[in-house]
């Protein structure tokens, strides 16, 4: 049956729209689960999050209550220590100006006790003149003496014509007595001003010492008041500043207990929608069942008639042995890969094995397989690249510009992805092996239009005995488009580095089954891989 009969079977056409999207919606279910799983896995976070935010808030709210109230406390205390603070500002003042009027109190003695030394010292020289006239006083009471002496004498030599003149002297005599002994009297009464006075000087010098050294203590006072005074109003200022930031914190503290208690409801609220979401979750679960089920009763068919299917061969004895004979002609395959595996060689064999099947090939080449792997692996099977290329064998979705200009090579940035199918589809004459790389697709032709492609990439262009690989770069895909394409795939292949040596794992098999894995050593030479017996 030629391609043309093929294409022109309504039937076939039919059963393959059938079958592809019972794949799309097999793909679409794997995504949905991954999904699902992941979605799990997060609601788990969040609930445990909300819960620790839950009660962090509530400690939150404890905490910034207990702190409020420190807040208040240290508020209200701060005002009294302010308060007293001021009225200790206002005592030191109060005292640094009785210190002022004491010291001018002191200033004003010191002066009216120098004032008195000198009216003592004034006084003391009016005493000493008063003491030099009575000494000449003495000298004349001496003279008066001589004189009524002499009188006397001479009384009594003129016998007792002179008595008068005798009356006389002894009166003179009498006077000079008296004047003498009044002159002493004042003479010892001068003395006991002068002794009095002598004291009173010293007792007014030893004040005048004792008032200075008061005046300076009074003014060390007096400065020792203006230290106080001025650091009571600096405490009063910081207490003052402390009091108003502490109004402050406590104002801003209130509210940020508010903001906490909002959070703590709205964590609340979280747990309490985290729990309606999970109700849904778990309603999505039993209906994503029902949808799996009903997708595997629809894919019973395709998995007997892809058990039954022509085998088209990897050019590698063990993968070929791990997928029961190679890749089922018309189905749908993964490779998956971590970058790290020598997939580029896997993929070569591959494409080699196809040609050498009387298969056409359409390759978007991944990175890994370069156009030297590839001629190599074709001339192990005897062409080449450009013969493959030129007898309509292989067809090159050049994404990146790494195969030159030729025929079949397609530069995706000068044609489109449906005019290259087009011109896939008149010239091949044999059934067709595509080998996508959907990391190159999301690059070229940009997530959302990759997105729409999927499997509906090949706008008519295969057919029922197509077959499809597309390598999935599991280091570079997201894991919802490789949870699509795996889940669509009939067969999934796995390679990955490993920590020592690589290994190929046939994930999924054609029956459902899979899980098996074998060590691969790599060569440089064609077939490159080479697959132990045993299972790693």
């Amino acid at each position: 049956m030629t391609v043309g009969e093929q294409r022109a079977r309504p039937d076939s056409a039919a059963a393959d729209h059938d079958e592809q999207m019972v794949a799309n919606a097999a793909g679409a279910l794997d995504v949905v689960r991954t999904a699902s799983a992941t979605v799990d896995a997060e609601l788990d976070a969040i609930a445990e999050e909300a819960g620790r935010q839950v009660d962090e808030a509530d400690s939150a709210v404890d905490d910034v209550s207990s702190l409020s109230a420190t807040i208040e406390e240290i508020a209200a205390t701060a005002t009294a220590v302010s308060e007293q603070s001021e009225r200790a500002a206002s005592e030191a003042a109060e005292g640094r100006e009785a210190a002022a009027a004491a010291t001018e109190t002191l200033r004003e003695a010191r002066e009216a006790g120098q004032a008195a030394l000198e009216r003592i010292d004034a006084l003391t020289t009016q005493i000493d003149r008063i003491a030099e006239a009575l000494s000449g006083i003495d000298d004349i009471a001496d003279q008066t003496n001589m004189l009524a002496l002499n009188a006397s004498i001479e009384a009594a030599r003129a016998g007792d014509g002179s008595d008068g003149f005798a009356v006389v002297a002894e009166e003179i005599k009498s006077l000079a007595g008296e004047s003498q002994s009044q002159a002493d009297d004042i003479d010892a009464l001068l003395a006991d001003v002068r002794d009095a006075t002598d004291e009173t000087v010293a007792q007014l010098e030893r004040a005048v010492e004792r008032i200075d050294r008061a005046s300076d203590r009074s003014a060390e006072t007096k400065a020792a008041f203006d230290d106080v005074t001025d650091a009571v109003d600096e405490t009063a200022a910081d207490i003052g500043s402390v009091s108003a930031a502490a109004d402050e914190q406590a104002t801003t503290s209130e509210r940020v207990a508010a903001t906490v208690e909002r959070v703590a409801e709205s964590a609340g609220s979280v747990e309490r929608d985290i729990e309606t979401i999970r109700d849904a979750r778990s309603e999505q679960t039993e209906m994503l069942a029902e949808v799996e089920e009903a997708l595997e009763s629809a894919a019973g068919s395709r998995e007997r008639e892809l058990a039954e299917a022509v085998r088209i061969p990897t050019g590698i004895d063990g993968v070929d042995a791990l997928c029961d004979g190679g890749i089922p002609q018309g189905g749908r395959a993964v490779v998956r890969h971590d970058g790290a595996g020598p997939v580029g060689r896997l993929l070569a064999q591959l494409c080699a094995a196809a040609i050498a099947d009387e298969r056409a090939v359409s390759l978007s080449a991944p990175p890994g397989l370069d156009r030297a792997t590839l001629d190599a692996a074709l001339d192990a099977v005897g062409t080449g690249v450009d013969e493959a290329l030129a007898t309509d064998r292989l067809f090159v979705l050049d994404m990146f510009d790494d195969w030159g200009a030729g025929r079949n090579v397609f530069d995706l940035d000068r044609r489109s992805l449906s005019d290259v199918n087009e011109r896939t589809a008149d010239r091949r004459d044999r059934p067709l092996l595509v080998v996508g790389n959907v990391a190159g697709e999301i690059e070229v032709l940009g997530e959302r239009a990759a997105r729409a492609a999927r499997y509906d990439n090949d706008d008519g262009v295969l057919e029922s005995t197509d077959t499809v690989v597309n390598v999935v770069d599991d280091a570079s895909v997201s894991d919802s488009f490789a949870a699509f394409y795996a889940g669509a795939a009939d067969q999934v292949l796995s390679l990955t580095g490993g920590d020592r040596r690589p290994t190929v794992e046939l994930a999924t098999a054609v029956d459902g089954a899979g899980g098996v894995s074998r060590p691969v050593a790599a060569s440089a030479e064609p077939p490159f891989l080479t697959v132990a017996d045993g299972e790693s």
